[in-house]
């Protein structure tokens, strides 16, 4: 670590404020009027990582209707044209791909009025040449290479995500999901990914937590009860789920890497990634990335001023809609049905922000800083 970054690490916690670089007019601009919106469009995918939440991901949950794909896509428009604000659209699961008409949601969603970019994270499990027919609608991918798999699954993606970086109409980005027991793994791929120029960010893992005994396939279902038995009060029991996540994560990580894995990752500097986040001090500015952050324990923000809700929102698979992918704040509503948009920040109540895109949203120690982040 250069002595440079090394003092800019130390000096973190006098930040008072936060903004966005993750696109030009974020960067140019203090409120740049655009609503990030992240759709976590389905929970079914074809992993089964030891890491993935049961509220994340299964291999039973029904895929979303087509055409109220296309109806939430035309309410995201019609709220961000009357809004006059720029739409940011960022597709989750699960995964997304496994959707049987995801290339036709991806085409209508590319045709929304102040749609400025369109991102979708996989992982990059499925054919090269779906991944190629998306580049026509997507501004941007993020891959997220899972080691858990078979050595030639996790070459056979390394060598997918080596051809996807060849093609210049998206910004490509790949999660490296840091898993324990596969370092020395890691750092052959990361010589790969520097030799072939590829931008990728090392995800620290947030542990797993559930009791895995209790979670539910698609084997164990006898019946349509079953199915409406794991669904009952799911936004409820996500919430806590998340909540409880996020108290002892710290003891966690100590539990889940080992003390060298765990230097490795708040030591490594990258010289391939980008920096999507912009901290403010009363005197100057400095960039980094939200994932450097997080694998030094350095994404906490509790008691801010946070503008989830405002800059952004976070849509559940059934249609329900939050402030942010914490799913703090009340519910602003159900697609389909009236929403209560907020027009105030929301006073940040947990210890710690584990989602990238909630990381990025604008947020002020307190109010007297606010010019830092509004015009």
């Amino acid at each position: 670590m250069s002595k440079n970054k090394k003092n800019n690490f130390l000096e973190l916690d006098q930040h008072i404020a936060v903004s966005s670089l993750e696109s030009p007019i974020h960067a140019t601009r203090k409120n740049p009027n655009i609503i990030t919106t992240t759709w976590f469009i389905g929970k079914r995918c074809n992993y089964d990582c030891s890491y993935c939440p049961s509220y994340v991901h299964d291999n039973y949950s029904a895929h979303i209707n087509k055409d109220h794909a296309f109806h939430f896509l035309n309410e995201l428009e019609k709220y961000a044209l009357e809004k006059k604000k720029k739409l940011k659209l960022s597709i989750t699961g699960g995964e997304p791909f496994v959707h049987p008409n995801f290339l036709e949601i991806l085409k209508y969603a590319k045709e929304r009025n102040n749609l400025i970019q369109l991102s979708v994270v996989t992982n990059g499990s499925l054919p090269l040449k779906v991944y190629q027919q998306s580049a026509d609608y997507l501004t941007n991918i993020t891959v997220s290479l899972h080691l858990e798999q078979e050595e030639s699954i996790i070459k056979k993606t390394i060598d997918k995500i080596i051809s996807l970086n060849e093609i210049k109409k998206w910004f490509l980005n790949v999660n490296l999901m840091c898993s324990p027991g596969k370092f020395e793994l890691i750092k052959k791929i990361i010589y790969e990914f520097n030799k072939n120029k590829i931008k990728f960010i090392l995800r620290k893992i947030n542990p797993p937590f559930e009791d895995s005994s209790t979670i539910k396939s698609k084997k164990d279902f006898n019946s349509t009860s079953d199915y409406n038995f794991v669904n009952k009060n799911f936004i409820e029991k996500k919430i806590t789920k998340k909540t409880i996540s996020n108290k002892d994560i710290i003891k966690r990580y100590n539990n889940y890497y080992s003390k060298k894995e765990l230097a490795f990752l708040n030591k490594y500097i990258n010289n391939n990634q980008w920096n999507n986040i912009k901290l403010h001090y009363p005197n100057k500015q400095l960039e980094f990335n939200t994932d450097e952050l997080q694998s030094r324990n350095l994404n906490t923000w509790q008691g801010w001023r946070c503008y989830i809700g405002i800059d952004s929102i976070y849509v559940q698979h059934d249609g329900t809609i939050f402030r942010g992918n914490c799913m703090q704040g009340e519910m602003i509503g159900k697609i389909g049905s009236q929403l209560n948009w907020p027009v105030d920040p929301l006073i940040c109540p947990i210890k710690w922000c584990t989602c990238n895109t909630d990381m990025c949203v604008r947020k002020v120690k307190n109010k007297k800083f606010d010019g830092l982040i509004n015009d």
